[in-house]
């Protein structure tokens, strides 16, 4: 048996899942790297997704839910990172349809009380900033930013006026 044969390929591929869910794309470059031949690689991917052991859907439905749970993140953010692990648009879209089903507003809001709650030594004037670049650099949309800073904003008038 040839070094590399679609049977190499396979067991490669499966050492690789074994250690963590990875796409379709993902195995497909490594297997590369591993200067295994693309039609090999291809027989053993499309082997494993018969069986059920690659699905490129279940990883991107996995791997965004446990991103946001430790890192919110607007849509926009999430779209690129899924993109940068080779998941099909088709898919990065029915993913982002289900997460933010309601908007990305309740994901933004724990996003900006975690990024309050580290910058609460600062001055409004100096938070409120810094809590608009976080907010953009996790992906949310500045219709989604400024609506929660205008919030906080009426918030904070009411606490200072109300006692």
């Amino acid at each position: 048996m040839r070094r590399h044969s679609p049977g190499a390929a396979y067991r490669a591929a499966a050492v690789l899942l074994a250690a963590r869910d990875r796409t379709r794309a993902e195995l497909s470059r490594l297997l590369a790297a591993k200067g295994i031949a693309q039609t090999d690689a291809k027989v053993a991917l499309d082997r494993l997704c018969e069986q059920g052991y690659l699905d490129d859907r279940r990883f991107a439905n996995a791997w965004a839910r446990s991103r946001l749970q430790k890192k919110p993140m607007g849509a926009h953010r999430l779209k690129q990172e899924l993109e940068a692990k080779g998941v099909e648009e088709h898919l990065v879209r029915e993913v982002l349809r289900d997460l933010y089903e309601e908007g990305e507003e309740a994901t933004a809001r724990r996003a900006m009380a975690g990024a309050l709650s580290r910058l609460g030594h600062l001055p409004a004037s100096s938070r409120k900033g810094r809590v608009a670049r976080f907010l953009q650099r996790r992906g949310f949309s500045a219709e989604v930013i400024w609506r929660l800073l205008r919030e906080g904003q009426r918030g904070q008038r009411s606490t200072e006026c109300g006692g």
